[in-house]
């Protein structure tokens, strides 16, 4: 009886210190996990989005027309009929001199000068500025010089049509100017008008040397002075600098697609690369808009570019990663998707074994390879023809990837660049990552299959 007691409370204990054992083991083990984890640095984490990329190229334009000045032949007060970029006939009176100042002097001793306008005259400005209150918007500032303009050629107008009846009133005559040719009319100078496309350097587009000078209704002129500009020919250019990458994403093509100061429109023209003495100039021939823009020496142009779209990734997750390229022709199966690897076994005999291993991607000769699936002693063979080639002589090359963290772990996912932007690379989509992937911000911060949570 006794004996049988002694074994039960025998079996007890070893039950009882087997179940101690265990929980020991379970405590030691947490204990581990939670201490590497403690002590395990945190990485960041950056999720895949989907990226659309303009490639637009936005340069700075020098605007370059056939224009003619005509200069006065009296000294005395110019005034303006036709408005800045309306076209004229050839041989129309667009301004007069006033060469005694007679006409000038008796509106400014005017009794009421205001009273010289009419109610209409008032309304038709005050319409402009309500026009230009109700459309404005900060980002399109460049707004208040066509506003500018505008009214400028409105009071130009009615000041015309004052003149010319205060010098029929006054019974004063004026000397008329007009216009050898057709063309646009334009009311400035800026020492362009001779410009030699040949000579064009980076000097041509520095603003802080343009000068510019405004002819105003009312000023004095001398004799021989230029009184107006006129632009016969509606084909005009522009010029700018442009880098051999911009080039390069233009030369296919004979025409560019453009939109000038940020219009609402574009326009497709014709344009050539030439040679300056500092660099490279695209010249765009444009046949139309010109009047449009008269008043513009400088001018924004964009080149309008089809879109990139595709994956967006920090440059900070790119690795790059040791592959082998293998001949094709190694491959066996159906699909092509085995090896016959002779390998050293433990007992120092070689032996033959199939192997799958990672295939990153093919070319029409080669297959790159994950190297982690040999040893450095395997020899890979082709049975059919009885070639062999050596792990340690095989031809190396590296891929560009990322590594994925969807798994809890560094896996090394290859991308295709399509192109860099600042911090970030665009990388096409459909392969290896998709969007709302979870990818290692910092690459340099892990190892391939480090585990990372």
């Amino acid at each position: 009886m006794s004996n049988r007691k002694i074994l039960q409370m025998n079996r007890r204990n070893i039950g009882f210190n087997a179940a101690t054992f265990m929980a020991g083991v379970i405590l030691i083990y947490v204990l581990v996990v939670v201490i590497s984890a403690a002590r395990r640095k945190p990485v960041t984490i950056y999720q895949v989005s989907k990226s659309d990329v303009n490639n637009n190229i936005v340069l700075t334009g020098l605007a370059i027309r056939e224009e003619t000045l005509i200069s006065s032949t009296k000294a005395g007060y110019s005034c303006y009929y036709i408005r800045e970029g309306e076209k004229v006939k050839k041989n129309s009176v667009v301004c007069t001199v006033d060469s005694t100042g007679k006409v000038y002097s008796a509106i400014e001793d005017a009794e009421a000068y205001d009273n010289l306008l009419t109610k209409e005259d008032y309304q038709d400005i005050r319409n402009l500025i309500s026009l230009y209150k109700s459309s404005y918007k900060d980002v399109d500032f460049y707004d208040v010089y066509t506003f500018e303009t505008n009214v400028d050629s409105k009071v130009l107008e009615l000041t015309s049509e004052l003149l010319m009846q205060q010098a029929t009133d006054s019974g004063l005559s004026l000397a008329s100017v007009t216009t050898p040719k057709s063309g646009v009319v334009a009311y400035y100078t800026d020492g362009f008008e001779t410009f030699d496309p040949t000579k064009i350097s980076a000097a041509s587009f520095d603003r802080s040397k343009y000068n510019r000078k405004t002819l105003n209704s009312g000023e004095m002129i001398q004799a021989g002075a230029t009184i107006i500009k006129v632009v016969p020919n509606e084909t005009w250019h522009i010029y700018a600098p442009i880098t051999q990458d911009q080039i390069n994403e233009i030369s296919e093509d004979e025409y560019v697609t453009i939109r000038l100061n940020a219009e609402s429109y574009t326009t497709t023209m014709p344009y050539q690369i030439i040679n300056g003495s500092d660099g490279q100039y695209i010249d765009i021939t444009i046949s139309k808009f010109m009047n449009n823009f008269i008043s513009e020496r400088y001018l924004s142009v964009e080149i309008l570019l089809a879109d990139d779209t595709g994956l967006k990734v920090p440059n900070s997750s790119l690795v790059d990663k040791d592959i082998y390229k293998i001949p094709l022709e190694y491959f066996k199966g159906e699909d092509h998707d085995f090896l016959i690897v002779n390998y050293l076994a433990e007992d120092d005999s070689r032996k033959d074994k199939e192997v799958f291993p990672t295939v990153y991607k093919t070319d029409d000769k080669y297959a790159y390879v994950d190297p982690g699936t040999f040893e450095g002693t395997d020899v890979i063979k082709n049975i059919d023809t009885g070639n062999t080639i050596a792990v340690s002589l095989i031809e190396t090359d590296k891929l560009k990837g990322v590594y994925s963290a969807n798994r809890g772990a560094a896996e090394f996912r290859m991308i295709e660049i399509v192109k860099t932007i600042d911090e970030f690379t665009l990388i096409e989509s459909g392969g290896e990552l998709s969007p709302y992937d979870n990818i290692v911000l910092d690459s340099s911060k892990v190892t391939e299959n480090q585990v990372l949570y």
